[in-house]
């Protein structure tokens, strides 16, 4: 992997907010300044997990001001520190980049060392091929390429755990971690990565490593960072 490579990628740990001690401890005292260009385009419409994930930045010392959310064939002459991607249908993500022209725009940021933080389908794109994701999340258009940026190596399978966090309690996602098993047996063995719902890949100038928080701990956290939101706005 290339030594420029920079990444935070996840299944779910922007919706339990740990994520935000990494971005902190990799910028320091420089965070407040940090720029980011932000992501929705997997699930745009979504407005509480947007919310959400942009809640993350913010815990972590990011200024609200220093936050841009791409929209169209704009930003490319705009310098960024981090680039953050959100969750939802790969599909739907990977055709609006192409359309916008920031698909090849994307992954030569982050091959110049851009710190990039996927959540969910941001993680996807990151692998070999998307063409795992399409029974369990259908798209129309398919797009003309099911190629993701390669940056890993293999392909990215999410959400491999029988159970989420969710609305202040663990509960079951047994249907979920099934269809996903369903997307290994797919690729093949040794094709892919697999994160879990309360795992963190963390890529720091091309070397991968894995962090894995205890249940209880996440809750913790995300009760006690909520709670600093709330008192932020």
């Amino acid at each position: 992997m290339d030594k420029n490579i920079n990444v935070l990628m996840y299944s779910a740990f922007t919706r339990m907010l740990p994520t935000t001690k990494y971005i902190t401890k990799i910028f320091g005292k420089n965070i407040a300044g940090a720029k980011v260009l932000f992501i929705p385009f997997a699930d745009e419409g979504n407005k509480y997990y947007i919310a959400l994930c942009k809640q993350a930045l913010l815990l972590s010392g990011v200024n609200k001001q220093n936050i841009s959310t791409l929209s169209s064939h704009t930003h490319k002459n705009n310098k960024f520190d981090i680039i953050f991607v959100s969750g939802g249908n790969v599909c739907k993500l990977k055709n609006k980049l192409v359309e916008i022209g920031w698909w090849e725009e994307l992954k030569s940021r982050i091959e110049s060392g851009v710190l990039y933080i996927g959540d969910s389908a941001g993680s996807v794109i990151l692998g070999k091929t998307i063409s795992h994701t399409l029974e369990y999340e259908p798209y129309n258009p398919v797009p003309e390429s099911l190629d993701g940026f390669n940056i890993i190596g293999k392909s990215v399978v999410v959400h491999y755990s029988k159970v989420k966090y969710s609305s202040g309690k663990i509960v079951d996602d047994k249907d979920c971690y099934m269809a996903h098993v369903k997307q290994t047996e797919f690729l093949g063995k040794n094709n892919y990565m697999t994160i879990k719902n309360n795992q963190l890949y963390i890529i720091d100038k091309g070397k991968l490593k894995s962090k894995t928080l205890c249940w209880h701990k996440i809750i913790k956290s995300t009760v006690a960072q909520s709670n600093k939101f709330g008192k932020r706005n």
